[in-house]
């Protein structure tokens, strides 16, 4: 496949109405289909992988919720000066209309407990593949001053994300990039990464160790579910293999914990790159 054939198909995945107003990075899309088409293929066949497998990857990013709305709301609730208790209630209103900061609501005391014993007192943090998970800074009460970094691939998401942080966290900026292909290059003391390790080995097998690798932080705080999305089969033991597997041979001490329905992995790097 010549560069003007990628280029049309990237051009068309980024235009199409399901992926439009999601405004995917470049540097995502050529990862995924120089990956289809190192399998072989006519140019057909190649796109039609392509397409299966970004709808894979995207799928979960596919949410309702109106992020234009939701900041005219935001601008008003804070206009009003609440407390911050009504923060809190406003912050998790927002949480529970996606699936994986919903499933934390009825632990997230606890989960940012946990977080704060386990990060001291950052400088910076890396929020990796954020999603909504930077509605719980009211929770974590970090210092005023440290350096927060939210990245995701959603645009309209990092949007809104990006107005509250001007509204309370002056110092926190989100960054439209795919942290996949483009691992974060800014040095931090600790990053977040909850619920995505699973998809990342589903979009690159065997792809964790090395992004773990690549980020610049002595400390990287992964979690993953414990249980399927029906709360019925366990994945405890499996979820523990991935992150055993991706830390393995690399000096690193990993410490699981468990909160409630969401594994947490502390895993110790002990210097800031490779």
């Amino acid at each position: 496949m010549d560069e003007s054939q990628a280029a049309k198909i990237i051009a068309e995945a980024r235009a199409s109405r399901k992926y439009r107003e999601l405004d995917l990075p470049e540097s995502m899309l050529r990862q995924i289909l120089v990956d289809q088409a190192a399998k072989g293929g006519s140019t057909a066949e190649i796109n039609a992988a392509f397409r299966k497998k970004l709808h894979n990857i995207v799928a979960p990013y596919l949410e309702e919720i109106d992020y234009p709305a939701e900041t005219k709301r935001m601008f008003t609730f804070f206009e009003a000066n609440p407390s911050p208790e009504q923060e809190k209630q406003w912050a998790a209103s927002v949480m529970a209309k996606h699936a994986s900061t919903r499933e934390r609501l009825a632990h997230l005391d606890a989960f940012c407990g946990v977080l704060r014993e386990n990060i001291g007192s950052p400088g910076t943090i890396l929020d990796l593949a954020c999603a909504l998970d930077p509605l719980i800074l009211p929770w974590l009460k970090l210092p005023e001053a440290v350096n927060f970094f939210a990245y995701d691939i959603h645009k309209p998401r990092l949007d809104f994300l990006g107005q509250f942080f001007r509204l309370r966290y002056p110092n926190a900026r989100v960054i439209h990039q795919d942290i996949l292909a483009e691992p974060p290059q800014e040095e931090a003391d600790c990053a977040f990464f909850f619920k995505e390790a699973h998809r990342f080995e589903k979009r690159l097998p065997g792809c964790n160790g090395p992004f773990f690798a690549a980020i610049r932080a002595p400390l990287l705080l992964v979690s993953l579910p414990a249980a399927d999305l029906s709360g019925h089969h366990t994945l405890v033991t499996y979820h523990t293999q991935l992150i055993d597997k991706a830390c393995a041979g690399r000096g690193w001490e990993v410490e699981r914990l468990q909160v409630a329905d969401e594994l947490l992995f502390i895993i110790r790097k002990g210097q800031t790159q490779e």
